[in-house]
């Protein structure tokens, strides 16, 4: 992981408008589905939101890869249904959530470095900069409902599986003291 770039960067205007024409239609279509991610997955079966018009692979439980943009950076729709406590330390990353099973909240630490939980609603942007620690969880002292899931779609410049780390014992420590419950492991 030393040896690769650090990328950061800040989103053009067409990939905000691409994330927000997304939102836009999942927010007008989301009525006509049972399910949350039935409604988003007939939005972005759409030609118009597609990544150079590829079709996308719809197949996958948790993330639906859209390949890269004309910047380079790459799209996909994600869906947790658990927290994942985790940092880029050489990657930028901007999520946009789209729906949240329940109700979520997300982690990370003010420029103090004190951790801090912010509310989560469709249509938001998150933007974690390189080395920021984050996550999303069930929104604290709210009842979790059993089938909890957050969806969202990230824009990355690389493929985050060789730049994704677990964060500090003292990370952990601040997430447990802010929202009441264990720091996840799995990452």
């Amino acid at each position: 992981m030393t040896d690769i770039p650090l990328l950061d960067h800040d989103l053009a205007e067409d990939e905000l408008a691409w994330v927000r024409g997304i939102y836009t239609a999942f927010d007008a279509e989301r009525g006509r589905h049972a399910n949350p991610k039935e409604a988003l997955r007939a939005v972005l079966e759409r030609p118009e939101h597609r990544l150079g018009g590829k079709p996308v692979d719809f197949s996958g439980p948790v993330a639906w890869r859209f390949g890269a943009n004309k910047h380079g950076r790459f799209a996909a729709a994600v869906f947790l249904p658990r927290v994942e406590l985790h940092e880029h330390r050489k990657s930028r990353t901007d999520q946009f959530p789209m729906y949240v099973v329940g109700e979520a909240e997300g982690f990370s630490l003010d420029a103090k470095g004190n951790p801090e939980l912010t509310p989560i609603a469709g249509g938001d942007h998150c933007h974690n900069s390189p080395g920021a620690p984050h996550a999303f969880l069930p929104k604290v002292g709210k009842p979790i409902p059993e089938n909890w899931e957050i969806a969202f779609v990230a824009i990355t410049p690389r493929n985050l599986q060789e730049d994704t780390q677990s964060v500090s014992p003292e990370v952990k420590a601040a997430y447990t003291q802010v929202t009441g419950y264990e720091a996840p492991t799995w990452v």
